[in-house]
C-alpha cells in the first residue's frame, strides 16, 4: 500500500500525457438492456452498422464502414459483445432494425423508425432475422420473382431444408407466393403477395397457368384477319386491331390484350404470308401498320416446299423442281 502511495492514480496520469482513460472493469455491465439497445439504435440512426459474414468473421469491413461496425463504433467500445449481440437480436425482432446485404460482402444493421417498425411488427411479427432477410430479397426482385437458388445465393443460406421452410412460412403467412414461368417450365419462382409477375414471366394474357391458350390464340387471330379483310388497300394500325378485338370479344374474352401482345398476333399473320408491313419496325407498337397480302397465285409455298434435286419418284423428269426454278429470289 504504501508503495503506492506517490502513484498517480491511471486516469489522471492518462489526462496530464492527452490520452483516453481507459474504462473501469465493469463499466459494461454498469448498461441496461434498453440503454444498449437506444444506444444501438442512435448509432445505426447515424450510420448503417457492418456486420461479417458468420463464415468469415476477420472479414475487413468496406471503407466507408472502417469506424462503423459493433467493434470499431467508438460510442459502442465500452459496451459488452454479449449485450450488443442480445440488443441486434431484439431490435430485429421488433423490425427496429433490417438487415441488408452490402455488395462488397458482409451485412448492415439499417435504422427503422419506430411508426414504420409498428406497421412492420403487425405484418411481420414473428419471424426470425433469416426469415426477414430472404423476404427482403423476395421485395427487392420486384415482378421477376427469385429461384429458391437465387435466394440461397443471395442470403448466404446455403442449407436448402432452411430455405425451403422459410419458404413455406412465408407463404402460410401470405407475405409470399409461388408461381411459374413460361421459359423454366414448372419450377417455382417466388414473388410478393400483393404483386403479379412481369408478363415477359407469365408469357402474358396467352397464357393460363404457365399453358398456352390456344382457343384465345384461334379465336383473335381470326377476328384480326377478318379485319384486315375488310380494310384492304389501306391496310390498319396495331391500335385499331386491339380496339376492333376488344369491341367484338366483348363477352367472349375475359382479358384486356396490350399493343404488345395484338403486335404479337398481328406477327403470326405476317409469318403466314397473310400481311406485309407498311411502315418501319421501330414505331411504336400501337403505330405499326399492316396491310392484307394479296391471294397468292399458286397454291405452290416456294419457301417451304422446296423439291428434292433428286426426285425419287419421277423417272421422267421433275415438274416441280423446273417450276421452283424459274423463281428469282435474290
Amino acid at each position: 500500500m504504501s508503495g503506492d502511495a506517490g502513484k498517480e492514480p491511471p486516469a489522471a496520469a492518462a489526462a496530464e500525457e492527452g490520452r483516453p482513460a481507459k474504462k473501469a472493469a465493469g463499466v459494461a455491465g454498469a448498461h441496461s438492456a434498453a440503454s444498449v439497445d437506444e444506444l444501438l439504435l442512435e448509432c445505426c440512426k447515424e450510420h448503417p452498422q457492418w456486420i461479417a459474414p458468420q463464415d468469415q468473421t476477420g472479414m475487413p469491413p468496406p471503407k466507408d464502414y472502417t469506424s462503423h461496425t459493433l467493434d470499431s463504433n467508438p460510442r459502442l467500445s465500452g459496451v459488452d459483445p454479449k449485450l450488443l449481440t442480445e440488443a441486434v437480436g431484439r431490435l430485429l425482432g421488433k423490425s427496429r432494425l433490417t438487415l441488408a446485404n452490402h455488395p462488397k460482402g458482409g451485412r448492415c444493421l439499417r435504422y427503422v423508425s419506430a411508426e414504420v417498425a409498428q406497421q412492420q411488427v403487425e405484418r411481420f411479427g414473428g419471424l426470425s432475422a433469416n426469415e426477414l432477410l430472404v423476404y427482403q430479397k423476395i421485395e427487392e426482385a420486384r415482378n421477376r420473382g427469385l429461384f429458391q437458388k437465387d435466394l440461397k445465393a443471395k442470403t448466404g443460406i446455403t442449407n436448402p431444408n432452411i430455405i425451403k421452410s422459410i419458404i413455406d412460412k412465408l407463404v402460410r403467412r401470405r407475405l409470399i407466393k409461388d408461381f411459374t414461368s413460361v421459359h423454366t417450365g414448372k419450377k417455382k419462382m417466388y414473388i410478393l403477395a400483393d404483386l403479379e409477375p412481369s408478363a415477359e414471366l407469365t408469357g402474358g394474357n396467352w397464357y393460363t397457368n404457365g399453358e398456352l391458350d390456344v382457343d384465345l390464340v384461334d379465336t383473335c387471330y381470326k377476328m384480326a384477319h377478318a379485319l384486315f379483310k375488310s380494310k384492304q388497300g389501306e391496310g390498319a394500325t396495331v391500335k385499331e386491331v386491339q380496339s376492333f378485338i376488344l369491341v367484338k370479344s366483348k363477352g367472349v374474352i375475359k382479358c384486356d390484350l396490350t399493343c404488345e401482345e395484338v403486335l404479337q398476333l398481328v406477327g403470326t399473320l405476317v409469318y403466314d404470308g397473310l400481311l406485309q408491313p407498311m411502315d418501319k419496325q421501330n414505331n411504336p407498337a400501337e403505330e405499326r401498320k399492316f396491310r392484307l397480302l394479296p391471294a397468292p397465285q399458286t397454291t405452290h409455298e416456294h419457301y417451304s416446299s422446296i423439291p428434292l434435286s433428286v426426285c425419287p419418284v419421277s423417272q421422267g423428269g421433275a415438274p416441280q423442281l423446273d417450276y421452283w426454278l424459274t423463281f428469282d429470289f435474290v
